[in-house]
């Protein structure tokens, strides 16, 4: 018993380092995913041809999707102190 104990506080051990990577990993992607959204709000609010709208609206529309798809709202309070 003490054997599976002490194998399973090294296993842990090993393990924690990198669950603790994951919600910074996360966090950073959600920083990016929100700064190429409101770059591309911004071209769109500059204006140009229909066809560069569109190309804007397009790929701005594609980082909102992998913001909701990554659940990125959970970070909104970190998020909103990054962009300051």
């Amino acid at each position: 018993m003490f054997l599976f104990v002490s194998i399973l506080l090294q296993l842990l051990l090993l393990v924690q380092p990198s669950m603790a990577s994951r919600p910074a990993k996360a966090l950073e992607r959600c920083f990016y995913l929100s700064e190429k959204i409101e770059h591309y709000t911004q071209l769109r609010r500059r204006g140009g041809s229909a066809m560069q709208m569109a190309s804007w609206r397009k790929s701005r529309s594609r980082y909102e999707d992998e913001f909701r798809t990554l659940r990125c709202s959970k970070f909104s309070h970190q998020l909103r102190r990054k962009n300051r």
